[in-house]
């Protein structure tokens, strides 16, 4: 039998197309996985990532707000122009807001 996760976790965390960030947002969502078993963590970097070159800016970061439409909270981990869109849209929308801070993965 498969148990529902609670709660679909959006992890809002810059990207900018780095590689780097993507890979702290695996750990951080390995790390995140295991502490809170009962929720579901998804990563538009992830989702969408192989697209950062294929889109506009503005067409990239649409699909990033509708994944977060579809989830029950967004956790924030750092700060970018992507970060303060997906913050705004929300605050506007309604959506609880995690603020986490800095997104730090030790070795």
């Amino acid at each position: 039998m498969f148990d529902i996760k609670e709660k679909v976790i959006y992890i809002s965390h810059p990207y900018g197309g780095l590689n780097e960030n993507k890979e702290k947002v695996e750990k951080l969502i390995k790390r995140l996985t295991k502490k809170y078993p009962e929720y579901c963590f998804v990563s538009p970097i992830h989702t969408f990532g192989f697209l950062y070159n294929e889109l506009t800016y503005e067409e990239g970061i649409s699909h990033c707000l509708t994944l977060l439409d579809l989830c029950s909270e967004i956790w924030i981990y750092g700060n970018s122009k992507g970060v303060r869109i997906e913050r705004n849209y929300a605050q506007r929308y309604k959506i609880p807001i995690i603020e986490r801070g800095e997104c730090i993965i030790e070795k």
